[in-house]
């Protein structure tokens, strides 16, 4: 049997994917990269904004057009979760639905007995996705999280652990720790943040290099995490900070359980690592925003606190407490997010332009005509990549990097070993 498995959304999806393809291969399937030529086609959906399910309904179309002859399409995850009811209507021809707890019997059905038990198929080179918690219990009030996933869980260090050694056996040299909010790691299963426990017992691995951390709530971020940033060699001064706004008045709306004084107070300890870098992701066009609010966001984004800047519209989801808040007008929010995408391009050119000149230890993530590749200042898929055009680099090694350029919204760069044998 031949399996195809396509993944929407998130890296947290993308890990119960590389799983799910780790159970079925174990259990002696073929893996397939083409739809068109398996005889199962699983869909692992996204649902968590309006954009999310219309591109899960369009992965959908077109795929029931691959579906005959016996051939079958399974639809599992968020999207099914939330809205399951809907798309079964809407699309009757699927061979199957199932919730995210209905998965492990999909699995069982499909894999049989002898599937090799936590066996995971990496689809990433040099870096892989280390999930270490799921769900949510901070109820913000525009995330339909909570009601997709259910509470915040985390899983338990040894089985961390075990994953971790098990990724580091394939080659895997940078662990990237995700979860709806990290840096709530541990508080149910241990009864205290334990993300800095768990870091230190990750770079133990032997072959894993550099550790980096993802999706940390400014309100669970305390000392202990940031000594370890610091001194642990192996942790890349690096953290994804999302403030979502800076407005305390919206923060409270928003349910973010922090205020501007405190996002300012970690950012400020976060800047005394050297070196540090920080992502951040922020909403504008949230309901009841007024001008001077979505001004006063703009000015602290522009006072250059963050390296990666990542901006979202407002989505008005069912369900969300925000959705029933006054909405601003369409108009409003596209204006507001044209605006605020503006800033973000200037501060990456700015940022990125004071790294060209600068030779950095890179890790190759992927090769194709142009080597691709990310320093431990920026995460891959999300912010700037490094480029070089050189086909001696292996992807999954380490290689200091010259920033030569700045090429868009990545860098070019020259193997450090060659700058000057061209001249």
């Amino acid at each position: 049997m031949k399996v195809n498995l396509i993944s929407l959304g998130c890296p947290k999806n993308l890990v119960d994917s590389e799983r799910i393809l780790g159970r079925l291969g174990g259990a002696g399937m073929t893996v397939c990269a083409a739809p068109g030529e398996s005889d199962i086609i699983i869909l692992n959906t996204c649902g968590f904004i309006a954009p999310a399910i219309a591109e899960t309904e369009q992965e959908i179309e077109k795929n029931l057009g691959f579906v005959n002859n016996g051939r079958r399409l399974y639809v599992i995850g968020c999207a099914v979760n939330r809205c399951g009811t809907q798309l079964k209507r809407k699309y009757p021809r699927v061979s199957g639905w199932f919730r995210l707890e209905d998965v492990p019997g999909l699995l069982d059905r499909l894999a049989s007995g002898d599937a090799i038990p936590g066996v995971r198929l990496p689809t990433t080179i040099g870096y892989a996705y280390l999930k270490i918690s799921d769900g949510c219990s901070n109820l913000c009030s525009y995330c339909t999280i909570p009601s997709i996933k259910g509470p915040h869980r985390s899983s338990r260090i040894e089985d961390l652990i075990a994953e971790g050694q098990g990724l580091a056996a394939l080659g895997i040299k940078e662990l990237i720790l995700i979860g709806q909010d990290t840096t709530r790691y541990g508080i149910d299963l241990y009864g205290k943040p334990m993300i800095s426990t768990l870091l230190d017992e990750l770079s133990r691995i032997s072959g894993v290099e550099w550790l980096r951390i993802m999706y940390a709530h400014p309100g669970t971020i305390d000392g202990q995490l940031i000594d370890t940033i610091a001194r642990n060699k192996k942790v890349c001064k690096y953290i994804d900070l999302p403030i979502q706004h800076i407005n305390s008045r919206l923060l409270d709306s928003m349910n973010r359980r922090v205020d501007r004084q405190r996002i300012e107070r970690v950012i400020k300890e976060l800047n005394e690592i050297d070196g540090i870098a920080i992502r951040t992701t922020v909403i504008v066009g949230y309901p009841t925003e007024t001008d001077a609010e979505f001004d006063e966001l703009m000015e602290f984004c522009g006072e250059g606190y963050f390296d990666w800047l990542g901006v979202f519209p407002y989505y008005r989801e069912r369900g969300t407490e925000a959705s029933g808040l006054r909405q601003l007008p369409e108009e409003t929010i596209r204006r507001r997010y044209a605006k605020a995408l503006a800033l973000q391009q200037y501060l990456l050119k700015e940022k990125n332009r004071r790294r060209c000149g600068i030779t950095y230890r890179a890790l190759i993530h992927g090769r194709g005509a142009i080597a691709t590749g990310h320093a431990g200042w920026s995460a891959p898929e999300c912010d700037s990549q490094i480029l070089v055009e050189d086909q001696t680099l292996v992807p999954g090694e380490f290689y200091h990097i010259r920033i030569s350029r700045v090429a868009g919204s990545d860098l070019r760069g020259e193997m450090a070993s060659l700058i000057g044998r061209s001249n």
